[in-house]
């Protein structure tokens, strides 16, 4: 009774993850700006790589032609869906936030940016960098040189 159970939910969570991944597809190519997109993206991969991967662990814990091997693709399973949701969203915030914080995406008009309030502006970075420059003359000498040899 219970391993019919443990079939069906896990065959489910293999449905909904590729309806997921459709709602996701969709999104990708409809959605205006990156930051929309990179929404979409993580959505698929949480959803759509997620719940398939527990759905499969599910249907191979209670998949007996596997024999004592079906425990072992079960953890393994749960191990994947467990790494993908702890990596997947600290990956898309780095992306978008270095997007953001370089300016290099279009965003759509905001009626108020917080973050960017906060943010240098770019002549108040370059000035910081000219600042760190090395002045010319006061490297270290060299600890080796090249020199052409001439034949």
């Amino acid at each position: 009774m219970i391993e019919e159970i443990l079939f069906v939910v896990g065959s489910v969570a293999i449905l909904l993850g590729a309806i997921y991944d459709l709602i996701a597809a969709i999104g990708l190519l409809r959605f205006p700006d990156f930051y929309m997109r990179s929404h979409a993206a993580t959505v698929g991969t949480i959803g759509g790589a997620t719940l398939p991967v527990f759905g499969a662990g599910l249907v191979a814990l209670v998949y007996h032609p596997l024999g004592s091997q079906r425990f072992f693709m079960a953890g393994i399973a749960f191990t994947v869906g467990v790494l993908i949701l702890l990596i997947a969203p600290t990956g898309s915030h780095s992306l978008v936030s270095a997007v953001y914080f370089g300016r290099i995406g279009k965003k759509s008009k905001l009626v108020i940016d917080q973050l960017e309030e906060d943010l240098p502006k770019r002549s108040d970075v370059a000035e910081l960098v000219k600042e760190h420059e090395e002045i010319p003359g006061e490297e270290e000498e060299p600890m080796f040189s090249f020199r052409r040899v001439g034949r």
